[in-house]
């Protein structure tokens, strides 16, 4: 019999998914996470599909990555996934990252709402996840994905952007993987090239839809962590929130 309790996939770190330093794009491993994700859910039975017949989704609301050591162009990594049960009303999800050798060199946790998509409100995940098979398998952090603290007054307007068609996924909205591509394009040239990302913490609040323009925000805290949000220039809503860290040294 198949263990649904966790799945595994392997990716390839192709040229278009590298940046100039030869290091995994940390919005291709985002992209990882989501595609695994669909993958076992689906093989669950609870995927897209599955639930549209009931007229809910699910929603990414809460990610966490750490990078351990960026995976290399042309290096195949074996992403694992397994869900790790109810956190309020959230489902919860968490990934290792593994190299050839089978040596962890990322790690990420994610939290899901299942929304009403007739209402647009969140549901008891219980009415999907009481139905999922969960292993015993230990959280990858010990912490749990918390709600990141506002931005003050002081923050600094970094950039503005228009959303277009192509920032737009199957659910015609906003896909989750465009606003770590904001949130880093924002850095100046020099933070990116002498240094790389080797942790990020997302809040997604509301999404954004086509047409809508952006602005991108930061603050850096005493911890050296930079602090974002995205906030809708169109709507006023404030959009997503983020904390990001810069330990690596690229090579």
């Amino acid at each position: 019999m198949t263990d649904l309790t966790k799945y595994s996939q392997e990716f390839t770190i192709g040229a278009f998914d590298s940046n100039w330093h030869g290091n995994a794009k940390l919005t291709s491993i985002s992209n990882y996470l989501q595609e695994i994700s669909a993958n076992h859910i689906d093989e669950i039975g609870q995927g897209l599909s599955d639930l549209s017949l009931n007229h809910y989704a699910w929603v990414l609301s809460r990610m966490r990555i750490k990078i351990i050591r960026p995976a290399k162009w042309k290096e195949t990594i074996r992403i694992e996934t397994f869900p790790t049960g109810i956190k309020g009303l959230f489902g919860a999800r968490d990934f290792r990252i593994f190299d050839a050798n089978d040596q962890v060199i990322a790690l990420a946790s994610s939290y899901w709402l299942v929304v009403d998509l007739e209402t647009h409100r969140p549901l008891r995940p219980y009415v999907v996840i009481n139905n999922m098979p969960i292993g015993n398998y230990p959280a990858v952090f010990e912490d749990e994905l918390g709600k990141l603290a506002p931005l003050t007054n002081e923050a600094n307007l970094i950039e503005e952007i228009k959303i277009h068609y192509s920032d737009i996924d199957i659910n015609r909205h906003v896909n989750n993987v465009k606003y770590f591509k904001w949130l880093i394009d924002a850095f100046p040239q020099e933070t990116l090239t002498e240094q790389s990302i080797s942790e990020i913490e997302i809040n997604f609040i509301h999404e954004l839809k086509l047409g809508e323009s952006i602005q991108i925000f930061q603050e850096l805290d005493e911890n050296k962590n930079m602090n974002c949000m995205i906030k809708s220039s169109t709507t006023g809503k404030e959009n997503c929130r983020a904390r990001i860290r810069f330990n690596h040294t690229n090579e």
